[in-house]
């Protein structure tokens, strides 16, 4: 990723789509069976999920290459942090989360088998990933991602990989279509994130109702994709 996006990244988290995409995941997370007593957020960047996933409980980890990200993430309150995949993977979590992490691995099916390996038994994946192939755009390419996914085609790489998908929803649904516009248009959407206070209120209350309503019923398409997945037992 260029330093730049991934600058923009830490400069987001009191954006709409930063705080919707973190209500959405705290859907996915109240959808579980028990609360998870260690988490590892692989791809921790400046730690802007520490609050959503360090409720109750719980020792939060975090997985980050990027030096400057992980001082910031210390700071936050991390239980501990890594540099590398293999440190990261050195100990065992009841949750690994990835936010907008897993269209940057080139070998995506690779990486959960081995993240299955760092589950301990019951544990689970939650993660957000774009969603909608035909929605790739010069935003896409300026990240660095591989991949935007469907739901299916999500759901098939977790299951060929060893995992039960538990939890499936697309998110940001009404604002796709303004959203899909300016994608199409060869457009990153970027000043989108940054509006005056009024619009910003009035974005975020639509994805965090979204988010809310996920509970009961699960949103047909979005630009992204919450989903959580169980490793399976025999695995």
């Amino acid at each position: 990723m260029k330093r730049t996006a991934f600058t923009l990244l830490g400069n987001m988290e009191k954006t709409w789509w930063y705080r919707g995409r973190s209500a959405a995941v705290r859907t996915a997370l109240s959808s579980l069976p028990r609360a998870p007593k260690t988490i590892l957020d692989f791809g921790a960047g400046f730690g802007g999920m520490y609050d959503v996933l360090s409720k109750g409980e719980v020792d939060v980890y975090g997985f980050e290459p990027d030096e400057e990200a992980r001082t910031a993430a210390v700071h936050r309150g991390y239980a501990g942090t890594y540099a590398n995949e293999t440190e990261a993977f050195s100990r065992t979590y009841d949750a690994i989360c990835l936010f907008d992490v897993l269209e940057h691995l080139e070998d995506d099916a690779g990486f959960l088998e081995r993240a299955k390996k760092a589950l301990a038994p019951g544990g689970v994946m939650l993660i957000t990933v774009p969603a909608l192939p035909f929605l790739w755009s010069v935003h896409d390419v300026e990240h660095h991602h591989f991949r935007r996914y469907t739901s299916g085609s999500l759901q098939k790489l977790f299951r060929n990989a060893g995992y039960q998908p538990t939890f499936v929803s697309y998110w940001n649904m009404l604002l796709f279509f303004p959203a899909a516009f300016i994608r199409l248009l060869g457009k990153t959407g970027e000043s989108g994130l940054t509006l005056p206070f009024p619009l910003e209120q009035i974005f975020y209350g639509i994805v965090r109702s979204e988010a809310a309503g996920m509970k009961y019923i699960r949103l047909p398409f979005g630009t992204g994709l919450v989903f959580v997945a169980k490793a399976n037992s025999a695995s």
